[in-house]
């Protein structure tokens, strides 16, 4: 019912609203530069065909077609410093340690607590984990926007960071 795949400029980015509007305006107005620029790659959750528009007009989701983004995620590499991570996981690095950092996940207010950030997240704990094993990463790293995204993040195994705590690191090995 549901497929993730890169952003592109056929999505409907305009139409996407999660209720945060740092989120809603990246989505609209940074993420495809971005992804041209190899900043950052963009994916996303849409409908996979027409019978699931179709189930979801007979749900009452009146404003989600084909090209409707029901939620996206970002990720980049970045690189960390052995102290912003968890001390337990830092004490076998180097000091500069290469990362995966998910820079955005969002999903459409609409569809809050039905489970389709828990399957973003598992998407893009997986791209990171299969790039890990080409390129090298030592973890995921995120900064969350508050302390219920902080609680998310947690329950899939993230650790918070000491010296910030809404940053949050997950190890890949």
């Amino acid at each position: 019912m549901i497929k993730l795949e890169p952003l592109t400029g056929s999505h409907d980015r305009l139409g996407f609203d999660c209720g945060v509007e740092v989120l809603n305006s990246w989505l609209q107005r940074t993420a495809l530069q971005h992804q041209g620029r190899g900043i950052s790659r963009s994916f996303v959750a849409v409908l996979h065909d027409g019978e699931a528009v179709s189930t979801c007009l007979k749900l009452g989701y009146k404003s989600i077609g084909l090209n409707s983004i029901l939620g996206f995620y970002a990720l980049a590499f970045a690189q960390a410093i052995v102290e912003d991570i968890p001390p337990g996981v830092g004490k076998r690095f180097p000091r500069q340690i290469p990362v995966t950092r998910l820079g955005r996940l969002a999903i459409r207010s609409d569809l809050k607590g039905q489970g389709l950030g828990a399957l973003l997240l598992a998407d893009a704990i997986s791209r990171a984990r299969n790039v890990a094993q080409a390129v090298g990463s030592t973890g995921i790293v995120v900064d969350a926007k508050d302390e219920v995204a902080s609680s998310f993040y947690q329950r899939y195994g993230f650790v918070v960071c000491q010296q910030e705590p809404i940053k949050l690191f997950l190890p890949m090995w």
